[in-house]
């Protein structure tokens, strides 16, 4: 199953991704899923590597300025180009201001946007003006990689794990298991604190295609059921069959 169609996206919408653990490469997945007849703009609030200039050419706006006609052009294309507002050391591109978000829906049908960054870790502890989602997201996808269990609480491989060890209680060093990573998500001062009230909530564990026994995805997603969230992907975003599972 695609990823889109496990999403239930409709005609229309912006799609935010948070967390760690994947997440560029499922926006790219995604954005390469999305039927050509709709206009798919990619884009970030924080900052990305460059994408491949071959599938995702690269459009740079200036500060409230309307975009530039090679976006346009590219749309009409059938391209999905990338738009940030400027280029940056180590092959990396700065993002945009949540305004111009505003202004990219006016020519995409779908807009696709990395909210957050995790130093290439699969979880992570946020400061309190992260992630940076915008206020139109429609459905923010929480991205956590499955290889983060059994790991530890440390800052090899989890960033800033001092805020993970404050907002659930658990010593540096620790086990990472289920009930962990459940507790940081769902946490009043943690990633949804600042989710959109209109917008979808949906986990996506990726890299589940890598664990021996899928047990211990399939107890995260049983934990983060509730209120907030009532659909968990599992699945890869590099994967053949991108969705393994969905739990509802």
């Amino acid at each position: 199953m695609k990823i889109s169609k496990a999403l239930g996206l409709k005609e229309k919408g912006v799609i935010s991704l948070v967390g760690g653990g994947g997440k560029t490469s499922l926006m790219y997945r995604l954005a390469e899923e999305i039927p050509l007849q709709y206009k798919v703009v990619v884009t970030t609030t924080t900052k990305i590597f460059l994408p491949p200039p071959d599938k995702f050419p690269l459009v740079l706006l200036e500060k409230d300025e309307p975009p530039e006609k090679e976006l346009y052009e590219f749309l009409l294309k059938g391209l999905r180009p990338v738009v940030g507002s400027g280029l940056l050391e180590n092959n990396k591109m700065n993002g945009i201001s949540r305004e111009q978000v505003n202004l990219l829906q006016n020519y995409a049908d779908f807009t696709l946007i990395e909210s957050d960054g995790s130093k290439g870790r699969s979880l992570k502890g946020h400061l309190d003006f992260e992630p940076v989602i915008a206020g139109a997201t429609t459905v923010l996808l929480v991205v956590i990689g499955a290889d983060i269990f059994g790991k530890t609480l440390d800052s090899k491989y989890v960033h800033r794990p001092e805020l993970v060890s404050r907002l659930t209680g658990r010593k540096m060093g620790s086990i990472i298991d289920a009930e962990m990573i459940a507790e940081l998500i769902t946490h009043p001062e943690g990633i949804l604190r600042d989710s959109p009230s209109n917008a979808m909530v949906v986990p996506f564990i990726n890299k589940v295609d890598r664990m021996e026994n899928q047990g211990e995805g399939r107890r995260l997603g049983r934990l983060l059921l509730g209120e907030k969230i009532s659909k968990v992907i599992l699945g890869s975003a590099i994967g053949i069959n991108p969705v393994l599972a969905i739990m509802e």
